[in-house]
């Protein structure tokens, strides 16, 4: 059965069917089989379960390669939607950064924990040490970890500004930072807003508006990597700036420089407060 072709009322109890199947196998891969596992067959295992999780969901994933690089890599993207993680892992194995709220979603944030997923407490700043610390282990060790340096999720049709207080481990350790984006296409290939976990969406909501598509287009480049010279202020403009190349839209950080800052927090204040993906409560 192709649930593309079945109308809406049917469509959502088949894929809902389908993806509570995959959450079990996904229980039961991470709870029984990762501890007899060694790190490359449990990476190899969460990108198929990744794939075929987006494939129950009805989402087709076009992805570029990946740089192939030697040892670790910071690996920066736009963020759109709960959705993005999953594409991800897709295409490449990467330890997430995420808010600690996810920590405490059913089923979900049990599972991002069990992928090696690094949670941040956004309201204590002096979180961002350890954060960083982590960071660094994972990139010594030649992993790439994931962060969405705009803070929290949009709308995918244009591009907040890359904040930089989560770059400085790539800087300390002399990793590439990698730029990447992604959007969400109907199947006519037009803009769909289905997936954008915006708003005051709650993560069912978010789910219904996906399952409920006849189908979506998603596409992830990869940029090529940034050598990690400079200050992280800097290098977060270069990353923005090719991440909005990649999407075609303008950036944001270029946007501010021909505007006048006018109150709100300075320069210094916004590089060091910790960010990480903010979404709408679950």
């Amino acid at each position: 059965m192709n649930p593309v072709r079945l109308p809406v009322f049917l469509r959502r109890p088949v894929r809902i069917g389908l993806l509570g199947l995959h959450l079990v196998w996904g229980v039961t891969l991470a709870g029984l089989v990762f501890p007899l596992l060694g790190p490359a067959q449990r990476d190899r295992r969460i990108m198929a379960w990744s794939r075929r999780l987006l494939r129950v969901l009805g989402v087709q994933a076009r992805t570029s390669a990946a740089p192939g690089l030697p040892g670790g890599a910071l690996l920066v993207c736009n963020h759109v939607s709960w959705l993005d993680i999953y594409l991800i892992y897709a295409a490449r194995r990467v330890h997430f950064v995420s808010k600690a709220e996810v920590r405490q979603w059913p089923v979900a944030g049990w599972l991002a924990h069990k992928t090696g997923t690094l949670f941040i407490e956004r309201g204590r700043r002096a979180d961002t040490a350890r954060i960083n610390a982590e960071m660094r282990a994972l990139l010594a060790s030649g992993a790439w970890v994931a962060v969405f340096p705009e803070g929290t999720t949009g709308d995918g049709r244009s591009l907040k500004r890359f904040m930089p207080s989560l770059l400085q481990p790539a800087v300390e350790l002399n990793c590439p930072i990698v730029p990447a984006a992604l959007r969400y296409r109907t199947l006519d290939n037009d803009y769909s807003a289905a997936p954008a976990y915006i708003d005051n969406l709650s993560m069912w909501q978010s789910l219904k508006q996906i399952i409920d598509e006849p189908g979506l287009i998603a596409e992830l480049r990869f940029g090529e990597p940034i050598p990690p010279n400079g200050h992280r202020r800097e290098l977060a403009a270069r990353a923005e700036a090719a991440t909005a190349g990649l999407l075609g839209t303008p950036s944001a950080n270029a946007a501010a420089t021909d505007t006048p800052l006018t109150g709100g927090r300075d320069a210094a204040s916004a590089d060091t407060a910790p960010q990480t993906p903010g979404g709408p409560p679950a």
